[in-house]
């Protein structure tokens, strides 16, 4: 294999060598001396790999399924054609791609019979990932995804090049980087995960490299009381009834599982299926973690550039730029706060809507409440928060009485709904009487919330910071910098017309995008809005 690179000097022109080969172009080119570029052959090699893997439910259908049986049949078909569909598209790649950086453009050729042409402009790239699957780290291959902010979803704004040796990609982003300018967030990593720092744009008074945190392995109680608590058993359930539909003994699992249900008493029968679920919960919330967060570790490069590697089979990092940094969310789920955990979510420019949903930008896991507000602030360069989670610029105002009415109505009105049916079932259906019990239960606990969720509600606009709280089952803290505030608006519902409170929901083009304030004071909320955006705004009629 060459050593030619498509990274390598643009101010002269560049000839291909063996595994670059000049292609004829039928459209019009700023250079036509410039060659294209090849993914690295072992992607067919990666993609074989990844076949065998898919291919594994299709071989345990063959041995159990009955072959005599059509239905069988086809489903072996289908689950062999499902299992080559990715891998042969992963392999022809090596034939149908194209790549190569011009001064002003990366330019992407995609397909065989049908030619796709992509060009993305250096100055409009906001994200450069670097990930390594399993699969391509056996073969020491990366997948580089450069993103202009576009919808990922619809595959908008994103290029994807699957197969580039490790050292190319990680100067392929380094490059991409250079040439975006001071917008660009750039995330990889080298054979574990780490990215190289460019050493360019150095100066001798930058700092070393610091550890920020690494890994400390009793956060992963707050994985296993988190969402796996819930999804877990349902995953893990779901997943056994597909498996046993696809051979068709639905019913004889339901006809056991009856049996045994006739035989042991409902109440044994209930509790051993909640320690279960639990079980099965606790489990894979650990699992979720050692997977996503094995061999984390956070440091900070010189040029206050924050990086965050993590990940077991698949290596993930993150590179957040203090620069780019508009303030952070502390968020606590109920359980998780009952232990002393949270989580840190920094609200920063650049992240695309794919990062945002595979979480491949977040920079911490769920940790303890001191822990996740010192490396916030520690990223911010200030002190915004206390070891509390309280601004450290002043107290949070509290909101005036009325929210704490309408935050006991919303909650205890719901639970009282279902306490009348309840009720209703109880004297006209002749349902259990113990059910009434558990409807004023049900009610208490909403008049509890409502008090609890009243007593989580604060604001401050303390200095250049915007301090928001909200929440009582997962309560949420949002510390937003001023100078990232790009709007701000104020609403009100029918009921909050009638209490005379609003929502304050300020706007910037960081994280989320939009950070509410509940149930402040009409009068509160106007003020903020105003002296946030620094301009008067009209109070609603």
């Amino acid at each position: 294999m060459t050593d030619a690179d498509p990274t390598e000097p643009l101010d002269r022109p560049r000839r291909a060598g063996k595994n670059a080969e000049p292609e004829p172009d039928h459209e019009v080119d700023e250079d036509p001396d410039l060659p294209w570029y090849r993914l690295d052959p072992r992607t067919m090699l990666a993609a074989l790999v990844y076949a065998v893997v898919r291919l594994t439910p299709a071989a345990l259908a063959w041995l159990l399924v009955d072959q005599t049986s059509g239905v069988g049949r086809y489903l072996v078909l289908v689950l062999i054609l499902l299992g080559v569909m990715r891998p042969a598209s992963k392999a022809l790649s090596y034939v149908a791609v194209r790549y190569r950086l011009t001064d002003s453009e990366l330019q992407v050729r995609r397909g065989l019979l049908v030619r796709k042409s992509e060009r993305i402009a250096l100055h409009r790239i906001r994200t450069v990932d670097i990930t390594a699957p399993l699969t391509n780290r056996l073969f020491r291959l990366a997948v580089v995804r450069v993103g202009t902010g576009g919808n990922a979803l619809v595959g908008s704004g994103t290029v994807v090049l699957d197969g580039l040796p490790r050292g190319r990609a990680r100067r392929l982003r380094d490059h991409l980087v250079r040439a975006a300018g001071p917008d660009v967030v750039a995330t990889g990593g080298d054979e574990a995960g780490a990215p190289v720092p460019d050493d360019g744009g150095r100066s001798p008074s930058d700092p070393p490299t610091a550890e920020v945190q690494r890994v400390q392995w009793p956060w992963i109680i707050y994985s296993m009381v988190g969402a796996w608590l819930i999804t877990g058993p349902l995953s893990v359930v779901g997943s056994v009834y597909g498996f046993v539909s696809m051979f068709g003994q639905e019913d004889w699992v339901g006809d056991t599982l009856g049996d045994l249900i006739d035989r042991v008493p409902w109440p044994a029968w209930a509790a051993t299926t909640l320690v279960l679920a639990v079980l099965l919960g606790i489990g894979a919330g650990a699992l979720a973690f050692i997977e996503a967060w094995w061999g984390f570790r956070l440091v900070r490069e010189p040029g206050a550039t924050f990086v965050a590697t993590r990940g077991l089979l698949t290596t993930r990092s993150f590179t957040a730029d203090q620069a780019r940094l508009r303030g952070l969310t502390l968020s606590e789920p109920f359980l998780t706060r009952l232990l002393g955990g949270a989580r840190m979510t920094p609200v920063m420019t650049g992240i695309s809507l794919q990062q945002q949903m595979n979480e491949s930008a977040t920079v911490l896991p769920a940790t303890t409440r001191e822990v996740a507000v010192r490396v916030g602030n520690t990223m911010l360069g200030r002190r915004v928060l206390d070891e509390r989670a309280r601004p450290a610029g002043g107290r949070l105002v509290s909101h005036p009485p009325a929210a704490r009415r309408r935050a006991i109505i919303r909650y205890a009105g719901g639970y009282g709904l279902v306490g009348a049916a309840s009720a209703a079932a109880v004297l006209w259906r002749e349902w259990p009487g113990w059910l009434l019990a558990g409807s004023v239960a049900l009610l208490c606990l909403g008049i509890v919330a409502g008090l609890g969720y009243y007593r989580t509600l604060g604001h401050l606009l303390g200095g250049e910071v915007l301090y928001l709280r909200r929440g009582f089952f997962s309560r949420r803290t949002d510390a937003i910098e001023v100078r990232g505030i790009n709007g701000a608006h104020v609403r009100q519902g029918p009921i909050q017309r009638l209490l005379g409170l609003a929502t304050l929901v300020v706007t910037t083009a960081a994280g989320e995008q939009g950070y509410r304030g509940v149930d402040l004071a009409l009068h509160d909320a106007t003020v903020i809005a105003a002296e946030v955006t620094r301009e008067p705004v009209a109070v609603p009629a």
